[in-house]
């Protein structure tokens, strides 16, 4: 077993220390703020609690798997799917609503769109989940050390030139839908990536599936209460974590490796 420094509680400083506990590491976390959590910290003042970063989860697979590396689980969380997950107000003063399933969604989309829309919601969601499904597996949960990795996985390559993942995404949610308004819904999401939707690459609609299909979720304690679970989980597990302490330098021998 070997002795593993990780520097910072934010989330993927967790997360990591989770696997590592979890692969028989000793592990000791240095974070210079009392608190766990990095950007998704807390504000306590004058009897209100402030969450100071995320306001909401997405994907909870992603935080259920290093938890479950080490014997924890989600459940202390108490997560709520919200419905709506979003609310999209438009310049005409109209409102849209992300509604927390696909039955649920294909009747707001009929009810405020058209009913050739909701007619191809159901396809769309197919495709959605088709993205997902190449994408996350093959590109997104992977390391690429070359672009000529991108080389190893060539069928889920074509297969992701086939769903159309390479043409434009603003382009090709208005192949789908009529009504402008939910392509502006099912298009915003590319800017999460800092690209506007005309410009993004059609699959990084998968960021539209991770919310809008996959759903919207709150934590019952608010969102820090998820790096505390992962704090108190890993220390559970046996790791240590030095809160209030600050990292100044990482020492490294002639080769850049860092120093034992």
């Amino acid at each position: 077993m070997s002795r593993v420094v990780v520097v910072g509680a934010g989330l993927s400083g967790l997360s990591a220390a989770c696997h590592l506990v979890a692969d028989g590491h000793e592990v000791t976390v240095f974070e210079r703020e009392s608190t766990p959590g990095g950007r998704n910290g807390v504000l306590r003042t004058e009897g209100f609690t402030f969450d100071t970063g995320p306001t909401v989860l997405t994907m909870p697979g992603l935080l259920a798997a290093p938890l479950e590396r080490i014997g924890a689980s989600l459940d202390s969380l108490r997560l709520k799917r919200l419905d709506p997950g979003y609310r999209g107000h438009f310049a005409d003063g109209s409102i849209l609503d992300v509604r927390d399933s696909v039955p649920a969604m294909t009747r707001e989309i009929a009810e405020r769109c058209s009913a050739a829309d909701a007619d191809a919601f159901g396809e769309f969601v197919t495709w959605l989940e088709d993205l997902h499904d190449v994408e996350v597996p093959n590109f997104i949960a992977r390391n690429f050390d070359s672009p000529l990795d991108l080389l190893s996985r060539p069928r889920a390559a074509a297969r992701l030139i086939r769903l159309g993942g390479f043409a434009r995404l603003g382009p090709a949610i208005r192949r789908r839908f009529r009504d402008e308004r939910l392509v502006r819904l099912f298009t915003f999401q590319a800017m999460y990536a800092g690209l506007a939707p005309d410009d993004a690459l059609a699959l990084y609609a998968v960021i539209t599936y991770m919310d809008s299909i996959g759903g919207v979720f709150f934590p019952a304690d608010g969102m820090h209460a998820v790096p505390r679970l992962l704090a108190d989980s890993l220390t559970s597990a046996g790791a240590t974590i030095l809160y209030d302490t600050t990292v100044d330098a990482i020492l490294t021998d002639s080769l850049g490796k860092v120093a034992g």
